[in-house]
């Protein structure tokens, strides 16, 4: 039996992990504004960036379900580190981090992994 039987399903996973990585980036979002206003990592709650990381989070929450709904655990989940893969680039990309050899590099085996586990999936 495929792990994947259809393209809804896979839909769906990129749904979730993308929303994952966008949690994570609204919540870097609002920390960041805290902290240029001085304020304390409490403050952040106080941000929007903060709850659109939680209407976000939920989102994911939502989605896995769904996702588990119609795949395996054991393909699904560590498909879930590709986060480990997406939080850094996209930080990379939308808050100017810079990323060093090493975390390119593992950033590229996990990336590596999580393809390995879909070819297994499929």
């Amino acid at each position: 039996m495929k792990a994947f039987d259809s393209a809804f399903t896979l839909g769906l996973l990129a749904l979730a992990l993308s929303t994952l990585v966008g949690r994570e980036l609204f919540f870097k979002l609002a920390a960041d504004q805290s902290a240029r206003r001085g304020s304390s990592a409490a403050g952040s709650v106080a941000r929007p960036a903060f709850w659109l990381g939680i209407v976000t989070g939920a989102a994911a929450l939502v989605t896995w379900v769904l996702v588990l709904q119609r795949a395996p655990l054991a393909i699904a989940y560590p498909l879930f580190a590709s986060t480990y893969a997406g939080v850094p680039v996209a930080s990379a990309l939308v808050f100017g981090e810079r990323l060093s050899r090493s975390q390119v590099w593992g950033t590229g085996f996990v990336a590596l992994g999580v393809v390995c586990v879909m070819i297994a999936g499929m």
